[in-house]
């Protein structure tokens, strides 16, 4: 770590960076509409949901979301990952196969005999198992692979569930999922929730939640003056507020102010330019 993060730290009294951009469960804040898509996502998937799907436009926290979701599920469902979606259909039943730890080395299968192989592994486990297959970024999935999606669920059979999926993306997902060729597939989609940025009155308790989660007694001071430019400036996307506080923190320790203040804000974001608009 860099000698200026420790002196960072070390001069708030933080543990790590209260406004990190990667996705942590720990500083999972509570937010509304956070909430709600949570509780009915994590409904839907205990209830035995064949195809859930989230979207939001980046930034608005849908990993993290997901990543709280887990933790909330049934602990017989096991979570599996594609983290390429951009994938034609026999690439991607191949990647799903090999999550599953049924792939051989140098062995190459069709859809068809990938389907077969785990029909066969549900039907014939003596234990059998549930898995969550979640595709994030799943707007970059192919027509053809999406379409396929419903092939997935066929796996499924009776009142056992072996199999379901998670969907989450940005809202390209929902304007290729309202294509008339993905009607079969939609009809499937149990639950479809779509996520919100932060209201205005969320903000100073999410900023002080983040700041309290990596310190028990952090030396900080928020002054209030922050609320209206930082909610303006980032629209309530989570991201952005991230990116915005993360440069502000840094040069009100450049000038060693523990008072977090508008006019450090305001240089953080002649900082980013026209960046900051982008998420």
């Amino acid at each position: 770590m860099h000698e200026n993060l420790y002196s960072y730290l070390s001069f708030f009294n933080l543990r790590e960076p209260p406004f990190s951009l990667v996705p942590d469960p720990s500083l999972f804040f509570p937010a509304r509409a956070h909430l709600e898509s949570i509780e009915v996502l994590t409904f839907a998937l205990n209830q035995g949901s064949l195809i859930s799907v989230l979207t939001g436009d980046p930034g608005f926290g849908k990993t993290q979301v997901v990543l709280t979701l887990l933790s909330k599920l049934s602990k017989d469902i096991n979570p599996l990952y594609i983290y390429n979606p951009a994938l034609k259909p026999e690439e991607f039943f191949q990647a799903l196969f090999k999550e599953m730890g049924l792939f051989t080395e140098n062995s190459f299968f069709t859809k068809d005999e990938v389907l077969k192989k785990l029909k066969v592994f549900f039907k014939e486990s003596e234990k059998p198992k549930k898995y969550l297959l979640i595709i994030d970024e799943a707007q970059l999935l192919p027509d053809e692979t999406l379409e396929e999606l419903r092939l997935i669920t066929n796996l499924n059979e009776g009142k056992e569930i072996n199999l379901q999926i998670l969907l989450s993306g940005q809202p390209g997902l929902s304007e290729k999922l309202k294509k008339p060729e993905h009607a079969p597939l939609r009809q499937r989609i149990s639950v479809w929730e779509v996520l919100k940025p932060l209201e205005k009155e969320e903000l100073f308790p999410y900023l002080w939640f983040r700041i309290k989660q990596v310190s028990e007694t952090p030396e900080i001071i928020l002054e209030k003056k922050l609320e209206k430019p930082l909610y303006k400036w980032t629209r309530g996307v989570p991201r952005l507020i991230n990116k915005l506080m993360d440069r502000t923190l840094f040069i009100a320790y450049a000038k060693r102010d523990k008072t977090i203040r508008k006019k450090y804000l305001k240089e953080a974001r002649k900082t980013f330019q026209n960046e900051l608009l982008e998420v």
